[in-house]
């Protein structure tokens, strides 16, 4: 009896798992960007304009936390914050491709 309801209340397995996933690749992919462009090979000053880094290089490990947390006790308030941090992860993803993009679209090559 008590199996139906367990179900009912524990997400299915695919989820979580797609949600580790995107949490690994993202945040592999944003301390890749961060160490080859020498941010975090730098020392870094409160008052540098890219405090965004600073951001990102707090952010990616809280969110992988929240992953190894959530398959080592399997609670239901993990998963949803580990839901939550999936959706700012795919914001910040977002984000950085419409910085791209918009860059691509507007710079215009200086000629001699």
């Amino acid at each position: 009896m008590e199996q139906p309801e367990k179900a009912a209340l524990m997400p299915s397995l695919w989820r979580p798992t797609l949600i580790s996933i995107i949490h690994v690749v993202a945040a592999t992919a944003v301390y890749w960007h961060l160490i080859t462009g020498g941010w975090l090979t730098n020392h870094y000053q409160l008052n540098d304009p890219n405090i965004v880094n600073l951001v990102l290089a707090v952010f990616e490990p809280i969110a992988i936390v929240s992953v190894i947390a959530y398959w080592l006790s399997r609670k239901r308030f993990l998963y949803r914050l580990m839901f939550v941090l999936c959706l700012v992860q795919i914001l910040i993803g977002a984000g950085a491709l419409v910085f791209i993009l918009l860059f691509m679209l507007t710079w215009h090559p200086k000629m001699m």
